[in-house]
């Protein structure tokens, strides 16, 4: 999955099979009901990244018929597809304003999937933001321009509540 300007949804696709097959309004329900308020998808944008996800062969299709209804799509994951959610899963989001959804989202599924390695991730989501800090800090010092060091500073200053939210959220899962 390539790296965009905006995260793509299709991991938490691939997350939303881990546990069994669904058909496509299944998914979005599923969806909607446990990540809608983290992340918002559209019907028909969940129907494309479907489309997508089994181009790429991460999820396979099975056309089901039903009486007296249009057949429907059930989605499967395959072996690629399980390798390249838990990868993504255990992968700590590198950007600050991404953090919001796609580490939550990752939160999600540890606990939805009773996955290993929690603690893991925090520690290395943590040493990501500690890495910024220094960056942002290194960056103010350097600047002659007093705004420029208001954001880096304001910047920062997030990067650290976030350290404290990440001790937070172990404490709380």
């Amino acid at each position: 999955m390539p790296r965009e300007d905006n995260p793509s949804p299709q991991p938490l696709l691939l997350g939303l099979l881990m546990d069994r097959p669904r058909h496509g309004y299944e998914l979005y329900r599923h969806f909607e009901s446990d990540l809608g308020g983290v992340w918002q998808i559209g019907l028909s944008q969940l129907y494309a990244q479907l489309k997508q996800l089994e181009e790429a062969g991460l999820v396979t299709v099975q056309v089901e018929p039903q009486p007296d209804r249009p057949a429907r799509k059930v989605y499967r994951l395959t072996d690629e597809g399980r390798a390249v959610f838990l990868e993504w899963v255990r992968r700590p989001t590198p950007y600050l304003r991404r953090i919001r959804v796609e580490f939550l989202a990752r939160l999600y599924f540890f606990r939805h999937l009773g996955l290993e390695g929690l603690e893991q991730l925090v520690a290395r989501q943590q040493e990501v933001c500690r890495a910024q800090i220094g960056r942002f800090a290194r960056l103010a010092a350097e600047s002659d321009d007093a705004y420029r060091r208001c954001v880096l500073e304001f910047r920062r200053g997030q990067l650290e509540a976030v350290i404290r939210w990440l001790d937070r959220c172990l404490e709380i899962l």
